[in-house]
């Protein structure tokens, strides 16, 4: 008799089952361990004495996923025999794993406050690796010789076995503390627990401290220490293409918008519950090894003073803000905040370590009840492995598909080398030619939607797509190409009051009454410049201090209310105006209707008018499969109005990429 034990996991990614089967090997146990796309199954003979002493250790050692699901056991006469996947091994860009964090936290274990303690399934491995394929000599741990411990260690222990970034206080990444005058390094236990403490006490005091961690450098503070200090910090408002800073603002510029700005960082799971407005899911999504950013709403008043009605939020994410937040939290704060920067950053204090590392972009993620959406980045997500049955090469947003060694990873441009394939297929956008003979340029749409089809095994099969990422594209794919069926009247955000005054009678009217309501806004929208989009507009027209999809998106979250406004979309051959859309909601404002409940109602209109276009193009083909692509998905009311409008149809969306820029690369591959 066999004792079957089965975990959903919806996801390629092996760390879980891998952490399993190596767990087993301690115990002692002897037992098979499968995985598909779904489902991990864990197959052991009923009888065996270890079996129970497996299980109650398992719940110990076993992290919260984003992609664990529900569990069942079974039993069964027969040996149980399933495919598996057979994965490249792939660094993680993780938390910690309980084991490892327990090691963090022993004052008797080589690794006691040491922020790079890792194993082969948990850990930010993604940053110090160089190029493929992944081993100690592809990596920035290579200048470290690993002491007689980590050694033995690597031939002993399960978890570790030939992990290839395994180190320790003795033989690692030294850390250090620098403020203007002195230099303080971190070479045993006490020196690391020590500059861990002083970081976050000097945080509770009101200063600020540059940290590099495996994810970048954060600049850390205390948002409620003193708004005088909050106000003379200097932050930086956007970054250039090389990931250095421009535009920063000056100490007297800085201003309480950079706090709404920043990342909430909860250093303390106690303080959730007082401080936000989270369901289940959102707060074990927070806690989960992956540690995504969740925008979520705000809760008590210190929080809405601080950051409005909604924050991005955070749980700490690698060896060095979990050493922070545990210091934080004796410092008697449950939460700081941080902005992402560089290392030119201004600062009070510069905690850093000198080997190099590369980052990737944080991944935020949109929980709807059991939904769970990826929306953008690239950290959790990638590395990973796909199907590539062409022998293709695809390149957008910097990211890489390519084959390692008999397998195609998806991974960033600069982790590659020696690149081979038969076809390119590249982003339109990208601005990178390589001179293939088979070079073959990708719009995005169409590879956003491709991505969704092959993640569900629809290539080839006919489908409508939506793909609203600043515009809205509405698509068919006849099994061959994706055409773009009503594409949306192009956006030019210059002469805009010109287009609006012109738009209809009594247009002229609107303008003038709006500039002498708003003369500050009528300006600034009278002098925009560059390529912005609806959303960038509409922030700036409603006054939002981040001028964005996000900002808008967090505004709406404020609304408590059922049921919105009627925005008008007023379209011309079923094609979307932005025009009569802006008018609209001027006209609302001049009304003095609040930014929430316009905000809110302006996703509830944009699913009202999806839910009426799309059936419309379902009578005339011959499919009911039906695709959504575009960030802008990522919205409780316009999620919720999909599914009320077109829920009959079960509409896809990606749950491996983002449904973001970021699966292009994946749907790449496919066209």
């Amino acid at each position: 008799m066999y004792f079957i034990f089965q975990l959903e996991f919806n996801s390629s990614k092996t760390y879980i089952s891998d952490l399993i089967h190596a767990y087993s090997k301690d115990v002692g146990i002897e037992l098979d361990v499968f995985q598909d796309s779904k489902m991990i199954t864990i197959s052991a003979k009923q009888d065996d004495e270890k079996l129970e002493l497996f299980l109650n250790g398992l719940e110990e050692i076993l992290p919260a996923s984003l992609y664990l699901g529900k569990s069942k056991h079974f039993f069964r006469d027969e040996k149980l025999f399933l495919p598996t996947l057979n994965e490249a091994k792939l660094p993680t860009n993780i938390a910690p794993c309980p084991t490892c964090q327990k090691e963090m936290f022993d004052v008797s274990s080589r690794r006691y406050y040491y922020p790079f303690t890792s194993c082969n399934h948990c850990g930010s491995q993604h940053s110090f690796l160089t190029k493929y394929p992944y081993t100690r000599a592809n990596s920035s741990m290579k200048f470290l010789v690993p002491c007689k411990e980590c050694v033995d260690e690597a031939k002993s222990n399960s978890l570790r076995l030939d992990y290839p970034l395994i180190s320790c206080i003795e033989c690692g990444v030294a850390i250090r503390m620098l403020d203007k005058e002195t230099e303080h390094l971190a070479l045993n236990k006490g020196d690391f627990r020590k500059l861990f403490k002083v970081s976050a006490y000097a945080i509770a005091a009101g200063k600020t401290v540059l940290m590099k961690t495996a994810h970048g450098y954060r600049k850390f503070f205390n948002p409620n220490k003193d708004l005088d200090t909050v106000k003379q910090m200097a932050f930086s408002s956007s970054s250039s293409s090389d990931g250095l800073s421009k535009n920063p603002y000056t100490f007297s510029e800085a201003s309480k918008e950079n706090v709404e700005l920043s990342t909430l960082l909860m250093a303390s799971a106690t303080g959730f519950n007082r401080h936000l407005m989270l369901v289940e899911q959102e707060f074990n999504a927070l806690l989960s090894i992956e540690r995504p950013l969740l925008r979520v709403a705000t809760k008590s008043d210190e929080m809405k003073n601080l950051y409005g009605s909604s924050a991005l939020v955070k749980y700490p994410d690698d060896g060095m803000t979990m050493l922070l937040a545990r210091e934080v939290i004796s410092a008697g704060l449950e939460y700081i905040a941080y902005i992402e920067c560089d290392a030119r950053e201004e600062a009070d204090f510069l905690v850093d370590f000198d080997l190099p590392i590369t980052w990737q972009k944080d991944t935020k993620l949109f929980v709807n009840q059991d939904d769970k959406i990826f929306i953008s980045g690239e950290r959790i997500v990638f590395p990973t492995v796909v199907k590539n049955v062409k022998g293709m090469v695809a390149l957008a947003h910097d990211l890489l598909a390519v084959d390692v060694e008999g397998e195609t990873i998806i991974d960033s441009m600069e982790k590659f080398t020696g690149i081979k394939g038969n076809w390119v297929n590249i982003l339109d956008n990208e601005g990178f030619e390589t001179g293939h003979a088979n070079e073959k340029l990708i719009p995005q749409f169409k590879a956003s939607m491709t991505s969704v089809l092959a993640e569900y095994g629809k290539v080839g099969e006919k489908a409508i797509g939506v793909h609203f990422d600043g515009n809205l594209n509405f698509l068919y794919y006849n099994g061959k190409e994706i055409i773009n069926a009503v594409p949306p009247i192009p956006f030019e955000s210059d002469n805009l009051w010109e287009k609006i005054s012109t738009l209809r009678d009594g247009s002229d009217r609107l303008v003038g009454n709006y500039k002498k309501a708003y003369p500050e806004i009528w300006e600034r929208l009278d002098n925009l410049e560059g390529d912005m989009d609806i959303f960038e507009v509409t922030a700036i027209t409603l006054g939002l201090a981040n001028e964005s999809f996000e900002g808008i998106s967090a505004e709406a979250l404020s609304f408590l209310g059922k049921g919105g406004l009627q925005i008008d979309t007023r379209v011309k051959d079923n094609r979307f105006d932005n025009y009569a859309f802006l008018t609209s909601i001027m006209s609302y404002q001049l009304g003095d209707v609040e930014n929430s409940y316009m905000c809110y109602s302006i996703y509830e209109s944009f699913g009202d008018y999806i839910g009426e276009i799309v059936p419309q193009l379902i009578e005339k083909v011959n499919t009911r499969t039906i695709v959504l692509t575009g960030e802008t998905f990522a919205n409780q009311s316009l999620y919720g109005r999909i599914q009320r409008t077109l829920g009959q149809y079960n509409p896809l969306m990606s749950k491996k990429f983002p449904i973001g820029k970021e699966s292009a690369v994946h749907g790449a591959l496919y066209l």
